[in-house]
């Protein structure tokens, strides 16, 4: 197997565009001013907000989502605390977007005074299968529950219908019908 050529630097630069890169990531990433405005959008953004990379850059985020929404918030808090914010599992929904869980990134760009980046990863297969092994657990421990608490109930009545049946043995016969009703309700 022989080595590929070496690059020139410039060659190299601009095969390792950071355009290219982010344009190559299946999870959307946009790059939005203090202003709320969209300043860059790779292609993932493109197919999530079903809007060409030209249409987006320039409009501001409330164009996108929901002004109240949880993505606006992760931004509005970002954007005062200059902190990186995560959130998982969020309800993306707009006119455009069918319903969909996504993970979230929020961070500043501290290259680019007053911007940040946002990223939006969509929720995997794998992630549902998490949920469902979750839920299938759950199940289990509520059934294992349920059966220990029939087992509880049945010790205390199996207790009773045996003191009926010591006690049926030293009673009159008229009064063993009350030791017979016992057994029979336990």
């Amino acid at each position: 197997m022989t080595r590929p050529a070496k690059l020139k630097l410039g060659d190299r630069l601009n095969l390792l565009s950071s355009e290219v890169i982010l344009n190559s990531l299946d999870s959307a990433v946009l790059v939005i001013n203090h202003l709320g405005f969209l300043t860059f959008a790779n292609n993932a953004a493109e197919q999530l907000f079903e809007n060409s990379v030209n249409q987006l850059i320039g409009s501001t985020i409330d164009d996108l989502l929901p002004g109240d929404g949880p993505v606006c918030n992760l931004i509005k808090k970002t954007l005062e605390s200059s902190t990186n914010i995560s959130e998982y599992g969020v309800t993306l929904e707009s006119p455009k977007i069918e319903k969909q869980l996504v993970n979230i990134q929020v961070s500043p760009v501290r290259e680019l005074a007053d911007s940040i980046v946002v990223n939006i990863f969509p929720r995997r297969i794998s992630d549902k299968i998490d949920r469902q092994l979750t839920h299938r657990n759950a199940v289990r421990s509520v059934t294992a529950m349920v059966e220990m608490l029939a087992h509880e109930v049945k010790n205390p009545l199996s207790g009773i219908r045996g003191a009926a049946q010591l006690l049926e043995q030293d009673t009159e016969p008229e009064d063993r019908h009350l030791t017979q009703l016992i057994c029979d309700e336990t």
